[in-house]
Formats: C-alpha cells, sequence, structure tokens
C-alpha cells in the first residue's frame, strides 16, 4: 500500500542541534545556496539548499533502486565553536520522505547525535559528520555544484503540487519527483533512470528503472508506441511536448522553470 512509506512531519519537530546564537531567521549565506550533486560508483545524491530555509534530499541507489529515496524540508542555521573551521552547523527538520531509512531523517532517531558542520566555497559543499557528539568528525560528504547547460540541470512547477521537479543529469540520468499532500495515493511519487536527449529533433527518451508510483511520471506513458517528449528551450524554462497518438495533435503540455 502505498500510504505506508509516505512520511509526514509537522515542521515544528525539535531540531538535530540547539540554535544557541541563531542564524536561523537571516538569509543563508549565498555560497550553500543551490544544486549540489555528489557521486559514486554506485551512489548519486543531490542536495538542494534554497534561501527560504527549505532543503531537497535524493539519493539514487544505482544497484539496488529500492534504496533509494527523497527528502523535504527544512533546515536551520547556527553558529559554533566546536571547530575553529567549521563555524557553522545545519539541522534537518524533514517534512516529508519516501524511505525514512535513508536521508537526513535518520539523524533525527532518539539515539543518534549527530551534528552536521558546513565547510563551503563558490563550487564545492561539505558535510562534516559528528556522529557520536563527541566533537570528532567521522564521516564527510562533499559536492560539487550542479551547473546547468541546456536542458541539463533542476526544473520546477509548483502550479499544481506542492512539489514537482525534473532533474537531468549529464551523465544522462533523471529523477521525476512529486509531492502532492492533499493526493497522496494519486499524485505523490519519485521516479528515476535514464534518458536520451536527439538534440537535432528536441525528442526525449525516457527509460525508467525506479518507480514508485505507476500513476505518475514519466513512466506512465510507457504503454504509448513511441513515447518520446519534445522539448523546447525558452530562456529558463523547459517545454515538455507529448503527441500520445502521433497524429500531430499536442495531447500533453507542461511547462518547467530552471532553478540554480
Amino acid at each position: 500500500m502505498y500510504g505506508q512509506w509516505l512520511v509526514r512531519f509537522n515542521k515544528s519537530i525539535v531540531c538535530i542541534l540547539l540554535i544557541c546564537c541563531g542564524v536561523a531567521n537571516a538569509s543563508p549565506p549565498s555560497h550553500i545556496v543551490g544544486n549540489w550533486l555528489s557521486q559514486q560508483t554506485d551512489h548519486i545524491e543531490i542536495l538542494q539548499i534554497n534561501d527560504d530555509h527549505s532543503y531537497l534530499q535524493i539519493g539514487l541507489d544505482l544497484q539496488a533502486p529500492d534504496n533509494s529515496f527523497a527528502e523535504w524540508g527544512y533546515f536551520n542555521l547556527s553558529n559554533t565553536k566546536a571547530f575553529s573551521e567549521l563555524p557553522l552547523s545545519i539541522s534537518f527538520n524533514p517534512t516529508f520522505s519516501n524511505n525514512p531509512t535513508k536521508g537526513f531523517i535518520t539523524l533525527l532517531t532518539q539515539r543518534n547525535q549527530s551534528h552536521v558542520y558546513l565547510n563551503s566555497d563558490a563550487s564545492r559543499l561539505q558535510l562534516n559528520m559528528d556522529t557520536l557528539g563527541d566533537n570528532s568528525i567521522d564521516n564527510v560528504i562533499e559536492y560539487q555544484q550542479l551547473e546547468p547547460r541546456e536542458i541539463e540541470g533542476y526544473w520546477y512547477n509548483q502550479e499544481y503540487d506542492d512539489l514537482y521537479a525534473v532533474l537531468m543529469l549529464e551523465n544522462g540520468l533523471y529523477v521525476q519527483l512529486q509531492i502532492n499532500f492533499e493526493h497522496d495515493d494519486e499524485l505523490t511519487g519519485m521516479e528515476w533512470g535514464q534518458y536520451q536527449h536527439q538534440s537535432d529533433s528536441g525528442e526525449v527518451y525516457f527509460q525508467t528503472q525506479y518507480d514508485d508510483n505507476q500513476q505518475t511520471g514519466f513512466s506512465r506513458y510507457g504503454e504509448i508506441a513511441s513515447a518520446a517528449f519534445n522539448v523546447k528551450l525558452h530562456d529558463d524554462q523547459l517545454i515538455f511536448l507529448l503527441d500520445h497518438n502521433e497524429d500531430g495533435i499536442i495531447d500533453t503540455f507542461s511547462r518547467l522553470m530552471r532553478k540554480n
């Protein structure tokens, strides 16, 4: 049952770290805002940090796709003197998770004493984790800034859903994420897989490798013969057009905005 894995949280959830010298109400430093990418042989993680203190974390397990996850929520920043070279700590307050065994949500377990510290510059972001709360860094996750190019990058639309996003990576992987709290079963879902972009014709083909809700996303068009989207770039907009039966009439139209 789909509802069994959808987890939502009240936004007043207790933070991991106490805000002693709060910077939570101020805008976060500009050098940490943006889309960040961490790539390993069998795992890809995307972290988006926004001006409004919201964040999005997406993890793709390339070996075991069912271990993939998406998490969305809010973060708080606080000044810290625990490490002289790491002046900021960050805590995550998830409001949505489709896999509570993965992601920052695991830092909220009662026995977990994790503290997370930031280190960043214009092109690199590090999360330094003190998992035991003993003032010793045990784990470091390093992200590189995700550079938008052509159709590659992060695209979104908030007209109908709480969150609707399509992520196109340079290595040919895509992620489609839709979150709708009012219609969880029908409209909330995540899928990822491979895409092929025919630059001469503007067509994009999607091949799904993971899908937790077949009622939404690109995979629902799988039964349509030659289901290729025609994409058009206009300024910072990506327009998807689909002619279901190849009769020259556009049956599906969606417009997404780029988010750097």
